[in-house]
């Protein structure tokens, strides 16, 4: 068979070969060779290879040829690839990692305040105080930067609070049930609501505090522990017995603290101090006498502002058309009104 015939004979089968038009218009056989003699093979391969080279697809496996070290560089006297479409792909899969960490940048710089306001109270308070407890160190720069609380803000926490306790209890058509089923519902409502109340109580206490500040959250923080519930149970009301008794606690120190600004120089007006002690009468007859020693306090140290006797020895409260201090001195029983109402 000549070497213009259409096709070579194979041992085993026969391969087809390809033709393609000649410009004259001629057909032309493409001569190839045969299987057994394995050059078909090494031709389909190195095709296979420089196909696989010039593709644009910008993935690089992790795996490196024999003889390369981590900086890609050469060993052995083997040079890399040179070939400018391999260089091509590095460069490609260099830029598509350089567009991915810049996008990944740039969602990481979302603006803080923008997720921030997205969040509700509760949930800031959470972030705030979670992000804390993490890192105790930020305790002081965090507190250094919130605006000290006021009569009005305070106010509206522990109203709010009052309402939560309230709004705890069982429903029923008699109202508030007193019972223990009741007070095991409410309870821990009440002593995050007492919590508070000591936490702010330590606060307005200090002495950078001015008097008419602390005694006014006293003044609100009594109020509202006298709402507090009487169970049926009497061990229940033992909270609200503590509350009282901390409470006068701090009534005692904010009376003390009042008296050695006075001898600084400080002065308060008669009007003011009268109704410091307008409210601790009240506060001490619907406790029923829990704020006795802070009365006598207060005689002792301010009653000479309000027009009360100093020295005078306490021993119960009236109201008879004014809030009044009664008690004996040598046998005698002598009244001293604080403030007509």
């Amino acid at each position: 068979m000549s070497d213009n015939s259409p096709c070579f004979p194979l041992p085993s089968r026969t391969f087809h070969q390809p033709t393609f038009h000649h410009p004259n218009g001629n057909l032309r056989p493409i001569k190839t060779a045969s299987f057994d003699g394995g050059h078909h093979a090494q031709v389909v391969q190195r095709s296979m290879r420089e196909r696989i080279s010039i593709t644009d697809v910008p993935k690089v496996t992790g795996k490196r040829k024999p003889g390369y070290d981590s900086d890609d560089s050469m060993s052995d006297n083997k040079s890399p690839p040179s070939s400018p479409k391999f260089m091509h792909s590095h460069d490609m899969e260099r830029e598509y990692a350089t567009a991915k960490r810049t996008k990944m940048s740039n969602e990481r710089e979302f603006p803080l305040s923008k997720l921030l306001a997205t969040l509700d109270k509760p949930q800031l308070l959470s972030l705030i105080n979670n992000l804390i407890d993490s890192h105790p160190h930020l305790q002081s720069e965090v507190a250094s930067h919130i605006p000290r609380p006021t009569i009005h803000s305070v106010t509206n926490v522990l109203n709010s609070m009052e309402k939560k306790y309230q709004d705890s209890f069982p429903y029923s058509k008699w109202g508030q049930v007193k019972d223990d089923y009741s007070f095991n519902r409410v309870k821990p409502a009440i002593m995050e609501l007492k919590g508070a109340i000591l936490d702010y109580a330590a606060h307005f206490t200090s002495t950078e505090e001015f008097p008419t500040t602390t005694f006014s959250f006293l003044h609100l923080a009594t109020s509202i522990t006298q709402r507090l519930p009487d169970w049926e149970n009497h061990l229940h009301n033992e909270i609200k017995r503590d509350l009282y008794t901390k409470l006068a606690e701090y009534w005692t120190k904010a009376i003390v603290d009042a008296a050695s600004k006075v001898s600084e120089g400080k002065i308060y007006g008669q009007t003011v101090v009268s109704e410091w002690a307008r409210n601790l009468a009240q506060h001490n007859r619907e406790s029923n006498g829990m704020f006795q020693h802070s009365i006598n306090e207060f005689i002792d140290k301010l009653g000479w502002i309000a027009g009360i006797q100093v020295g005078s020895n306490p021993s119960s409260l009236t109201s008879n058309h004014s809030y009044s201090f009664s008690g004996s001195n040598g046998g005698g029983h002598h009244h001293h009104s604080v403030l007509p109402v």
